[in-house]
């Protein structure tokens, strides 16, 4: 009688392990700058709508209680207002009638308009 060897297959062998991670790797070289993509969006977005909301009632403020601005006044506001946050910790500046960003907004400096560009 002849019997049939089974053989068994109980794993996986290295060639396919190392397929698996390749795969996974790839995968995850897509996934990941696609993600923080989405949080660097999100994040921009949100400091967007605090610093817009900020400068409508820091100048709902000055209106009602009929002030002028200064900066005394503008970081008093932002103490007593503590929601509007900047979510990766940037500071809030009032520059030109608006609040800007020192992360997202146009703080740094400004070009003259007089002046030929510089190549």
């Amino acid at each position: 009688m002849l019997r049939k060897i089974e053989k068994r297959n109980e794993g996986l062998t290295l060639v396919e392990v190392l397929a698996i991670v390749v795969i996974l790797g790839i995968l995850a070289g897509i996934a990941v700058p696609s993600v923080l993509g989405h949080i660097r969006k999100t994040e921009n977005e949100v400091c967007d709508v605090n610093t817009s909301e900020l400068t409508k009632n820091y100048h709902q403020e000055l209106v009602l209680l009929d002030k002028e601005h200064s900066d005394v006044k503008f970081v008093s506001f932002l103490l007593e207002h503590g929601e509007y946050v900047c979510p990766v910790d940037g500071t809030f500046h009032y520059v030109d009638g608006e609040v800007e960003c020192s992360e997202h907004g146009e703080v740094e400096g400004t070009e003259d308009e007089g002046d030929v560009p510089f190549l």
